[in-house]
C-alpha cells in the first residue's frame, strides 16, 4: 500500500516489513516545534503532504532555514544511524500529515536490515545535498532568485498547483532576512502576475516565469536528489 513518502514506498518489502507494524499516521500543525537544539529526537517523522523546515539559530536569536524536508524524504532518519540529538531548530513550515516511527525502532530495524540501512541513508544523503546547495546559495545568490526558488521547491514538495501556505514571518527565516524585505519581493512578484500572495498563501501564477527568475540552485538540487533517489530505486528493483 502507498504511503505517499518516497522513504517508504521504494523500500524493498522485507525492509518496509520490519517498520510497517510500527508506523503511525499524525496530523503536524504549522509552526509546532519538532525538534530543538541539545534535546534527544525520539520521533523520526516521514511527511506526506506536510513540510518540515530546519532551522540554525544563531546565539543572538537570529534565525535561517538550512533545509526543508517533504515527501522525498523524513527528519530523524540519520539520528536512527547515529547520534540522537538535534543540533537544529525543526518546526513545521505546512502543516499535513505524515508518518512518524521512534527513532530507537527505526535503529533496531536498520540494524536488521542493510536495504533499511541503505535507503536510511540515501534518503539522508539528499536531504544534506540541499542543505549544502542552501548554503552556498545563501551566501552568493540575492534574496530575489532565492526566494523564486523557495516558492517553486515549496510547491514541488505539496504537489501540483496546490497553494503555498506560507507567511512573510517563515519567507524571511527561509531567506534569512527582514520581514520588509519579504515584503517587497512578493509585491514585485504579485504586480507581475507571477504570484498572487494573501493572508499568507501564495498560489504560483506563472511557474514559467517564476522559473526563469530562480537561481541555479533550484535546478542542481532537483536533479541531484532525483538521482540519489532514482538510483536506489533502480537498485532495489
Amino acid at each position: 500500500m502507498q504511503k505517499t513518502n518516497h522513504f517508504l514506498d521504494t523500500l524493498p518489502a522485507k525492509a518496509r516489513a520490519l517498520i510497517e507494524p510500527d508506523l503511525e499516521r499524525v496530523t503536524l500543525k504549522r509552526d509546532d516545534t519538532l525538534a530543538e537544539v541539545g534535546r534527544t529526537v525520539e520521533m523520526v517523522l516521514l511527511p506526506t503532504d506536510s513540510i518540515i523546515s530546519v532551522i540554525a539559530v544563531m546565539a543572538n536569536g537570529d534565525q535561517v532555514e538550512s533545509r526543508t524536508i517533504g515527501r522525498e524524504s523524513g527528519f530523524g532518519l540519520l539520528h536512527a544511524l547515529g547520534s540522537p540529538y538535534a543540533f537544529e531548530r525543526v518546526i513545521v513550515q505546512v502543516g499535513g500529515e505524515a508518518w512518524k516511527i521512534r527513532t530507537e525502532t527505526l535503529r533496531r530495524a536498520a540494524a536488521a536490515s542493510p536495504m533499511l540501512t541503505d535507503a536510511i541513508i540515501r534518503h539522508a544523503q539528499a536531504t544534506i545535498v540541499q542543505t549544502a546547495q542552501t548554503n552556498a546559495c545563501n551566501a552568493l545568490h540575492a534574496t530575489p532568485l532565492r526566494l523564486a526558488r523557495w516558492l517553486l521547491m515549496t510547491q514541488d514538495w505539496l504537489g501540483g498547483d496546490a497553494v503555498v501556505p506560507l507567511t512573510q514571518e517563515h519567507l524571511a527565516i527561509m531567506l534569512g532576512v527582514q520581514r520588509t524585505t519579504v515584503t517587497t519581493l512578493a509585491a514585485s512578484l504579485q504586480a507581475e502576475r507571477i504570484i498572487r500572495y494573501s493572508r499568507g498563501k501564495i498560489r504560483i501564477l506563472d511557474r514559467e516565469a517564476l522559473t526563469a527568475r530562480a537561481c541555479e540552485c533550484y535546478e542542481t538540487v532537483t536533479l541531484a536528489v532525483d538521482r540519489i533517489l532514482a538510483d536506489r530505486v533502480e537498485r532495489a528493483a
